[in-house]
């Protein structure tokens, strides 16, 4: 049986507006369609290179999230481009306070799947999450920062298993080092949290910061969720 469109204001309140995702990632615009939104991907040229030295993990997240919504705002404003939303993400895994990305190769990727079996704890996937809105000549941010726990399946991982799952690539596209929307399940016991913030944005906090946002264009917040 089909079922009906999910009838929300959200929608009709974007229905003029133009929405970017600051984002090439496949998986972060799968889970803004599954959510009902329309919108246009526009690559950000932020280096992402934060001294992670300088931050904690939420501080890191966040920033790197903020620095690829401004890089698309400064480059559309410099082409004079029509702005009126900018959604833009960043996802790490965290863990002994530990920041991991996408791993840059191979061997890396090996290190890193067993540093995070060999400490036994759950890795903590944290999304920073903007929402960059115009207001005249200028913008103002929301923001929210998610997290979710991981629990690997850390007594019955093998280093042959590690080096099977690192040879198909896959987990050279995701932070961590495991897609878990894919073979990187395998490593897994369970998550607690959002399952959407492992892949990459969480579902339904992303959906009330744009709603949030949309109903509120004077007061610029600041939210954890945890």
């Amino acid at each position: 049986m089909a079922t009906k469109s999910f009838n929300h204001p959200v929608y009709e309140a974007l229905k003029d507006k133009r929405f970017i995702l600051a984002s090439t990632s496949p998986r972060r615009s799968q889970i803004l369609t599954q959510l009902g939104f329309k919108f246009e991907v526009v690559a950000s040229n932020f280096p992402e290179d934060l001294d992670k030295s300088k931050y904690s993990p939420s501080e890191y997240v966040l920033n790197t999230a903020i620095g690829k919504a401004i890089a698309v705002w400064n480059e559309m404003k410099a082409q004079n481009e029509k702005i009126d939303l900018i959604l833009s993400a960043d996802t790490v895994v965290v863990c002994n306070d530990k920041i991991f990305e996408k791993p840059k190769n191979i061997e890396e990727n090996i290190k890193m799947l067993k540093y995070m079996r060999d400490c036994g704890c759950p890795q903590i996937v944290m999304s920073g999450v903007v929402l960059l809105i115009r207001i005249d000549n200028t913008y103002k941010l929301e923001k929210i920062v998610e997290s979710s726990k991981v629990y690997m399946d850390y007594e019955n991982i093998s280093d042959d298993f590690i080096n099977s799952y690192v040879n198909t690539e896959e987990g050279l596209t995701v932070a961590g080092g495991y897609r878990i929307q894919g073979l990187g399940a395998l490593f897994m016991k369970g998550i607690e949290g959002d399952f959407y913030n492992v892949v990459g944005l969480p579902f339904r906090s992303t959906f009330k910061l744009i709603e949030k946002s949309i109903n509120n264009t004077t007061t610029t917040t600041t939210t954890t969720i945890k």
